[in-house]
């Protein structure tokens, strides 16, 4: 019986810790927004990293509002969407929703509050935000459409 319940309270808690669920909060970044504005205005292009630095190695974009169900679904994994921006569970701006993730695990999730400047997608570091014609697009170093 012992063996049991020891068995019992051993799969139980590998079973938690096979959901990976975000300890990052959503944080409205004002002055990631505001370079993502300025570029758009004045032309030209920047690697996405300049302006987001840290140790991500994808970026998850989304345009919310978006459930939290949606978030999940999209990132293909368990997130606790919480803080700037959200209600819920759900994130409720109408600006993007930026997931950065280093392999599996998400370090930090940024609002853009009402700016939806990016397409939605999922991108490698690298890419270059290019402003074309008032608008970003988000491309690979060597110019081509990036993302999905």
């Amino acid at each position: 019986m012992r063996l049991t319940l020891t068995l019992l309270a051993l799969l139980a808690l590998l079973a938690g810790c096979g959901v990976n669920t975000s300890g990052a909060k959503v944080e409205f970044d004002e002055g990631l927004e505001k370079a993502i504005t300025e570029l758009a205005r004045s032309g030209g292009s920047r690697p996405l990293k300049e302006l987001a630095p840290g140790d991500w190695t994808t970026v998850h974009v989304l345009t919310g509002p978006a459930s939290g169900a949606r978030i999940e679904k999209e990132l293909g994994r368990p997130a606790d969407i919480k803080g700037d921006g959200t209600h819920g569970g759900d994130y409720v701006q109408d600006g993007n929703l930026l997931v950065f993730q280093r392999d599996d695990e998400i370090v930090r999730m940024v609002s853009l509050g009402q700016l939806a400047a990016l397409g939605e997608g999922k991108y490698r570091a690298d890419v270059i935000l290019r402003a074309q014609n008032g608008t970003i697009k988000v491309v690979t170093p060597d110019g081509r459409p990036a993302g999905r």
